[in-house]
């Protein structure tokens, strides 16, 4: 019962509600469990999660924090079309993707992840040097962020595709056949460069 107090005062102090709504835990691919799952899982280094309303409810997912997968072609030109509407880029099919996407901050006089991991410029000029990848940083949707080189994702495309659900800052590296490593939460900028090299 502890953790689920905890949630509940989690989830209603982030989204301002009071407790009216009932609660519900889910895992990484949106099921229902129990408190005792959820909480075991929450435990281990591979999940973080997220609260989150819906009109009826307070909800908790899991999310894993590091995530091998592959993406069809179709998805992955979805996503560089969509690329290059946004961000005027040009991006050839066989590059590998490395898109760095931030969620708004749930704490306004917080500063925001992004401050820093937009801030690096050995990181930007990595990709600048290497014309086999190419990297973005993208916002979610109704987040301008004052960086000329930081683009909003305006039709919630990139969200709905790769980030469906997280918080904070993320980034998911999409090779030209599809194969991607996602990582959610807070990172190592730095060790990104070595893993976008790296056969997996």
């Amino acid at each position: 019962m502890k953790f689920l107090y905890i949630f509940f005062v989690l989830g209603f102090t982030c989204l301002g509600q009071s407790p009216e709504k009932p609660g519900y835990l889910f895992n990484e691919k949106g099921e229902m469990i129990t408190q005792d799952v959820f909480s075991k899982k929450t435990k281990s280094n591979k999940y973080t999660w997220i609260a989150y309303e819906t009109k009826d409810s307070i909800n908790a997912r899991l999310i894993l924090i590091e995530e091998y997968g592959e993406i069809s072609t179709e998805k992955r030109n979805q996503v560089l079309n969509y690329l290059k509407k946004i961000t005027g880029s040009t991006i050839n099919e066989d590059q590998t993707l490395v898109i760095n996407f931030a969620f708004k901050k749930s704490m306004p006089n917080q500063p925001h992840c992004l401050d820093y991991y937009s801030s690096v410029k050995s990181y930007r000029n990595f990709f600048k040097r290497k014309k086999q990848f190419i990297q973005f940083y993208i916002t979610e949707k109704g987040f301008v962020y004052p960086k000329d080189f930081v683009f909003e994702d305006n039709n919630d495309i990139i969200r709905k595709l790769l980030f469906p659900f997280g918080s904070g800052c993320n980034y998911i590296i999409i090779k030209p056949d599809g194969k991607f490593y996602r990582q959610m939460g807070e990172h190592h900028q730095d060790q990104i460069p070595s893993k976008v090299k790296a056969d997996w």
